[in-house]
């Protein structure tokens, strides 16, 4: 951490952090092969025992939008050590829990503590780092957070086979315990934060929404009340509607819901909610098959789920050089067409199947979530406005919680469905035909993934893939880029500083200049709002366990110390590395879909990964005055008026 400007104090601060991020994350998982434990030991059936992954994940969605509140009107060294102290409490309670509802009551308290705390966490690490080694800190906290859950069932495993599974929450509550005690010596508070306002009443309305439904629909299969469980869905979609018009109604929403309007948005929200339901739903029903079917040992079962984790979690950094070179569709046809081969090979399972073919199908299910989440998570998201990104991951975290809920809550129904269907069968082969459905329930999810990417998930024209080959031979009347470029554009030495590209810009009154080696290559564009973001507050994107983090940091730094440590920065470090460029034979049209729906001011001409020539706004609006004036143009114009004229006359 040395190379990325932090003092010894920093660096205390930022791992006590860290460890509290990593052990929230890490809880969520590490339950996992527990389960089958729990249920024999408290006398209860699949269907309730999935609560304690349901409960979790409704009750951090409702407190995630909260977060901000929170942050806003306590101290941040208090609201970390509350916090976390809340969920060192949950964990004690239900790690001596006599009863079911103990540890669903110890489940729901650690929710809270998360829901409230990961903002809060992101932030201050956040706050910890120099303004320009912001970048590189994100990559390692992102690596070590999303690392947890892959390391949570393994772990999990072991400490259930060889303590118990009250064993999961006492570590949990030594390891909080000293991540407090490290709190209060090394962590400093931070004032800055803003005091924001949430509506009481839409959280009403969300908390009788979400929890009626989830409730109604987990309870489906087992309940000796089927009228009740049809009320309670009822009751919680009428209060979620509710919800929805409040939004719209009110002058600062919770959740903004009109960029559900937006098609790729949506598309994109609706298809990840499916995978979260999978992702979810699978790291519930995996452990009972492995165990109570197949009958091997919670450290197995662990160990047969951890090539999906980690070979998942390396398919995501390929994925997203895949996404970045040849767009959305190609990587999620692929992670689609993977996922629902995995989910195929889960309908093939038995009850005496080998484990390469459960290992198989699992590392194919894991591979395909990675495939396609981000990549379309990120599709969805630059269908927006800039200034609705923040709303919209908001949503979109809290859909994925909703996703988490119902997916579990509808493979565990199934699950009882199968079993009660299975006549004549007892023992393992009652169990499995329950399970059996539950996997099928999974196929069926995969499959409408699937059908929703071939049919919605797809490269538009605004979207740029480098090498996408030439256009089509030009017609009469057509233009191309070349014919409307700047051939002596702006360009900043690759090696110039911050003060030098400020400089260039500034004497040249420009928006952004193309960085270039001596041999005008294109290694990057910076633009004014690249460097007056250096002075501005700014929101962060992580991705990490099971869902996505936003958070928004205040800088209150003397301006003047921000100006003399920027002066030497190097401006390709701040520069925007992945260039949207455009060939010079591209087509007019082309050109104004890539500026207007991407929102650039300009684009660079790139031929053969060299620059020759800019393409800016201005430059089109006068090419355009200068069409209307051709002779052609006027006669069409001419005729278009004649012809309206004739409509009004008739």
């Amino acid at each position: 951490m040395e190379s990325l400007g932090l003092s010894k104090e920093q660096k205390k601060m930022v791992i006590t952090l860290l460890m509290g991020a990593v052990l929230v994350v890490l809880n969520q998982t590490l339950l996992s092969p527990a389960l089958p434990s729990i249920m024999a030991n408290l006398n209860v059936d699949a269907t309730t025992v999935q609560w304690l992954t349901s409960a979790y994940a409704l009750v951090e969605a409702i407190i995630i939008p909260l977060a901000a509140w929170f942050m806003g009107r306590f101290s941040t060294r208090v609201l970390f050590v509350g916090a976390m102290s809340l969920f060192a409490m949950g964990s004690l309670v239900a790690a001596i829990a006599p009863a079911f509802a103990f540890i669903l009551l110890g489940r729901i308290m650690q929710a809270m503590a998360t829901g409230v705390m990961m903002a809060m966490v992101i932030s201050l690490i956040l706050l910890s780092f120099p303004r320009e080694s912001r970048g590189a800190a994100m990559g390692i906290v992102g690596l070590v957070i999303g690392f947890a859950p892959a390391i949570g069932p393994t772990v999990g495993g072991l400490l259930v086979d060889l303590i118990g599974w009250r064993a999961l929450f006492c570590v949990v509550v030594v390891l909080s315990v000293v991540v407090i005690l490290l709190a209060l010596r090394s962590l400093e508070n931070y004032e800055g934060f803003p005091r924001s306002r949430f509506d009481v009443i839409s959280v009403i309305f969300s908390t009788l929404g979400l929890a009626p439904l989830l409730y109604g629909l987990s309870s489906f299969a087992s309940s000796d009340h089927i009228e009740v469980c049809i009320g309670l869905i009822v009751f919680g979609l009428i209060f979620l509607a509710l919800f929805a018009h409040r939004q719209f109604s009110i002058d600062e929403p919770l959740l903004r819901l009109e960029i559900m309007k937006s098609r790729r948005y949506r598309t994109g929200a609706v298809t990840v909610m499916f995978l979260q339901a999978t992702m979810i739903g699978l790291g519930v029903l995996m452990p009972l098959y492995i165990q109570n079917v197949l009958g091997y040992s919670a450290t197995i079962s662990g160990l047969i789920t951890l090539p999906g984790a980690v070979l998942g979690a390396l398919a995501g950094l390929w994925a997203g050089k895949m996404f970045d070179r040849h767009g959305v569709r190609m990587i999620t046809i692929l992670g689609a067409i993977v996922g629902f081969l995995s989910g195929i090979g889960m309908v093939l399972y038995g009850v005496s199947s080998p484990v390469w073919l459960v290992i198989l199908a699992n590392v194919l299910n894991g591979v395909s979530l990675q495939f396609l989440t981000t990549p379309i998570n990120t599709w969805g998201v630059n269908s927006l406005d800039n200034d609705l990104v923040q709303h919209a991951t908001s949503v979109t975290n809290t859909v994925n919680q909703v996703g988490g809920s119902l997916g579990t809550a509808l493979i565990m129904s199934f699950s009882a469905v199968g079993s009660s269907l299975a006549v004549g069968k007892e023992g393992v082969d009652l169990i499995f035909a329950g399970y059996h459905m539950s996997f099928g329930v999974v196929a069926v999810l995969m499959t409408i993934v699937l059908i929703l990417v071939v049919c919605f998930v797809r490269n538009r024209k605004s979207d740029p893939v480098p090498n996408a080959g030439a256009p089509a031979q030009k017609k009469e009347g057509s233009y191309c880029v070349a014919e409307v470029m700047n051939s002596n554009p702006l360009t900043i030495p690759v090696n110039a500083t911050m003060n030098e590209a400020t400089q260039v810009l500034s004497d040249n009154d420009a928006s952004g200049a193309i960085l270039v080696d001596d041999e005008s290559h294109v290694c990057g564009f910076i633009s004014n709002s690249d460097i007056l973001r250096f002075f501005s507050d700014e929101t962060s994107v992580i991705s990490g366990g099971n869902g996505i983090t936003v958070v928004r940091y205040l800088d209150n730094e003397d301006i003047r110390k921000r100006v003399a440590r920027m002066s030497q920065i190097s401006a390709l470090k701040v520069a925007t590395k992945n260039v949207v460029g455009i060939q010079p034979n591209a087509s007019f049209e082309e050109a104004c879909n890539m500026l207007a729906e991407k929102r650039l001011k300009q684009l660079p001409v790139i031929e053969d990964g060299k620059l020759v020539g800019t393409l800016h706004r201005h430059d089109l609006m006068d090419f355009l005055s200068d069409v209307m004036k051709d002779e052609v143009v006027q006669d069409y114009i001419a005729k278009e008026a004649q012809q309206a004229k004739q409509t009004q006359q008739q």
